[in-house]
């Protein structure tokens, strides 16, 4: 297992997304999210969909699961 850390602001805003999943931790729920976006960008990669890979479809994708501000 290996440690990222994370801004306050972001931890404080997993951690208010939490309560309302059934994750059991907000470290559970951040994992699954990064998966998720980290698949998605594997898959478009091999797809050969460049668009989706840059940071802008990265970011878009950030923003609709609401980490990113819009």
């Amino acid at each position: 297992m290996t440690d990222l850390s994370i801004s306050d602001e972001l931890a404080d805003r997993i951690d208010a997304r939490v309560e309302h999943t059934d994750f059991e931790s907000p470290a559970e729920y951040a994992e699954f999210v990064l998966s998720e976006v980290v698949t998605r960008v594997e898959r478009d990669s091999e797809s050969g969909e460049p668009s989706e890979t840059s940071r802008e479809g990265v970011e878009d994708r950030l923003q609709s699961l609401g980490y990113l501000e819009e």
